[in-house]
């Protein structure tokens, strides 16, 4: 087959040039055998000459293509055959077809490539043969394909961004501008076309616009902010990020893409009015007013100037609130927060610190600025307030503290301002308090009790102690008293002396009396059920809470919470209550016997108390106060009251328990004169629930 190639090639030759036989075929075998083009003969649909690029490029050895084991069609892609075949019909129409196309073709190895064929029939002497030469273009198809992928994504990205994709020309007149530019700017294409953005941008951002554009015809990138006003005069923000448009190195535009960012500043600025303003005033809160204290703070230290802190608690606010409405009591306090602030000056800060109170901060005032100023806010704050066509009168109590110190803190500050508010709204209202070292300590620490005990039973810092109640003629356990402590994280251990009165002047002793009546009940069920021998758990029970509406269902819910039979429950009540002649507490007290919950009077012999009362009620046992008790020893006053007592209460068909035993004295004369059961450290002091439980187990009682 390759001798017919070389007897076809030098057959033209010798026509052509007989003298230069040698010098053609040399030329032969240099231009075409080794050429870096692949080419062939084609002599009745079989390859009768190949080059040596032809093998080359599609791995087959000479010999498998020109014995006819490889056919033409062999590597042709299936899906280019129909081409290949309706090209050859065409081809036997015209007998000087020239051919130039693209086609598949397969590699020995099963690769497929793209080739650029070139090809022209030539006849002679009656028989018909295919010249052709192919050139491997699968990079270039790749890379074109590519591209126009490139292209169509480029294309899709720019059409269907959601941001505002643009180009300038150095002018900055629109070149190109997506479908985004026209929804965000309200202007179509068309008109975009035909302007430059200055028109587009707010007057007061042009400059700073100008200058950044210019920085992208320069080849810097930047991104800033602006505000631009809408075909239909809509101003919106917009993030403007602009880059250079390069040709050959040199700057022939700027590209831009546009942010509208308006939503996301008003969710911005809602978040930080969320984080650090007030919802209802819209004055700072308690949080910003405390980042404000803490940027001044270290100047005024450095520059050797004081600094003040005004705390303002609003007096009977919620008098205004209950009466007339949460409605009315918000918009009452918007109205002192507008004359709040339409007093102070611009360097100052006014702020919303809790419900009532407000807090303004002063970085620059002298002192007897601040103490103008403080009475001024009480006279101002005393004048009426029409809110909702109603006229509102109140007054404020004010603290002040100004800072110290190196070593103060902006948490001590606060405090100490916090602390001289309280101080005057429970000693003076309608008027102003100074802290100071001398302030009174005493009255200092119960306002920090105050304050701290509302969060008490939040931060779980209530327990409860169990003092055994002893029956005297058999020496058994009959009852056990539950006693409040409170350990304060800072104060350490508060004697309930100190905070019990705190409470009940404040109504706290509502919540606190509910978790120690439920924490109670809980401890000696799980007693109960452990198997230890059944006795009455004694818990003191304020007159307030006797006096409470919801104070009945509340004993309901305890008994059916925890499971404890009513008749094991004993509420103490102190004498003083009998004097309280109101029905609620009467009809509160008749209830509690119908549920079959004991009553004991405590303290008893320390007020004045008359047979009447006692007869009225019913109560079922009387404590002796420890006061009498400690006298028996001393002194025969205390015997004479203390027996009186007893017999009183056994005449009534009550049992008597005697307080505060603590010596073999005391006792062995309670018992000669009958008294029923006795407390008191002779027995056990106050013990945490499980020591007792283990002294239970060992039978410490019985």
């Amino acid at each position: 087959m390759k001798q017919i190639a070389n007897d076809f090639f030098l057959s033209l030759i010798e026509v052509n040039a007989p003298q230069d036989k040698e010098f053609y075929e040399e030329m032969f075998e240099v231009t075409v055998q080794h050429a870096p083009v692949s080419m062939y003969v084609i002599k009745e649909g079989s390859y009768s000459f190949i080059n040596k690029q032809f093998c080359e490029l599609l791995g087959y050895a000479e010999s498998e293509i020109l014995n006819g084991q490889i056919a033409f069609m062999d590597l042709v892609h299936p899906d280019d055959i129909g081409v290949m075949n309706e090209r050859l019909i065409r081809r036997n129409e015209d007998q000087n077809k020239h051919d130039q196309y693209r086609m598949r073709l397969f590699k020995k190895s099963q690769e497929m490539i793209v080739v650029e064929v070139y090809e022209r029939k030539m006849v002679r002497n009656d028989e018909t043969f295919i010249v052709g030469a192919i050139v491997d273009v699968t990079a270039e198809v790749q890379a074109a394909a590519q591209l126009k992928e490139n292209q169509e994504r480029f294309k899709s990205l720019f059409d269907n961004n959601p941001d505002a994709v643009f180009t300038f020309d150095l002018e900055g007149n629109f070149i190109d501008a997506n479908p985004a530019c026209e929804r965000i700017s309200g202007y179509s294409a068309l008109e975009l076309f035909e302007m430059a953005f200055m028109p587009l941008v707010v007057p007061e951002d042009l400059p700073t616009t100008l200058h950044h554009f210019e920085k992208a015809t320069l080849g810097e990138t930047v991104t800033y902010e602006i505000f631009i006003t809408r075909k239909d005069g809509q101003r919106r923000a917009a993030e403007i990020s602009n880059f250079p448009m390069k040709h050959n190195g040199e700057v022939i535009g700027v590209y831009g893409v546009g942010v509208d960012i308006t939503e996301r500043n008003e969710n911005k600025k809602l978040m930080q009015e969320l984080i650090y303003f007030d919802s209802l005033t819209k004055l700072p809160n308690r949080k910003l007013f405390e980042d404000r204290l803490r940027q001044v703070f270290p100047s005024s230290q450095l520059q050797n100037h004081k600094l003040a802190v005004l705390f303002l608690g609003l007096d009977r606010f919620k008098f205004i609130n209950d009466s007339l409405g949460h409605n009315r009591g918000d918009e009452f306090l918007k109205a002192v927060a507008q004359r709040l602030e339409a007093i102070v000056g611009e360097a100052d800060t006014v702020a919303r610190v809790a419900g009532d109170e407000f807090a303004i901060l002063l970085p620059h005032a002298t002192e007897e600025e601040v103490r103008l100023l403080a009475a001024k806010l009480n006279e101002v704050m005393s004048q009426p307030f029409i809110v909702l066509d109603h006229s509102l009168s109140i007054s404020c109590s004010i603290g002040i503290a100004f800072s110290g110190g190196a070593e103060e803190t902006v948490e001590e500050l606060i405090r100490k301002a916090d602390a001289a508010m309280y101080f005057t709204k429970k000693y003076g209202k309608n008027n102003y308090t100074i802290f100071s070292d001398e302030l009174d300590q005493k009255t200092s620490y119960k306002l920090v009790l105050e304050k701290d005990l509302k969060e008490a039973i939040r931060n779980q810092e209530l327990e409860l102690h169990y003092q055994p109640i002893t029956n005297l003629k058999t020496g058994e356990l009959s009852a056990v008293e539950a006693l409040i402590r409170w350990n304060h994280p800072t104060l350490g251990r508060v004697s309930p002396d100190d905070f019990i009165p705190i409470s009940e002047e404040t109504g706290g002793i509502v919540p606190i009396g509910k978790w120690v009546l439920h924490t109670a009940c809980a401890q000696i069920k799980e007693w109960q059920e452990k198997g230890y021998p059944p006795f009455k758990i004694c818990v003191n029970t304020s007159t307030i809470q006797l006096q409470h509406p919801g104070f009945i269902q509340t004993v309901k819910d305890v008994l059916d919470e925890t499971g404890l039979d009513a008749k094991w429950l004993e509420l103490e009540v102190t004498e003083s209550i009998l004097m309280e002649d109101t029905k609620i507490l009467k009809q509160n007290l008749l209830d509690l016997k119908k549920l079959g919950v004991s009553i004991s009077i405590d303290d008893f012999g320390t007020g004045f108390t008359s047979l009447n009362y006692l007869q009225q009620y019913s109560f079922d046992r009387v404590k002796i106060d420890r006061s009498f008790v400690s006298d028996i020893t001393t002194g025969l006053k205390g015997k004479a009251i203390t027996s009186t007592i007893i017999s009183l209460a056994h005449q009534l068909n009550m049992s008597v328990v005697a307080e505060g035993i603590e010596d073999e004295e005391q006792l062995a004369y309670l018992i000669q004169e009958n008294c029923d059961e006795g407390q008191g450290y002779y027995f056990s002091r106050p013990v945490p629930a499980e020591e007792l439980g283990l002294s239970l187990v060992a039978k410490k009682f019985c």
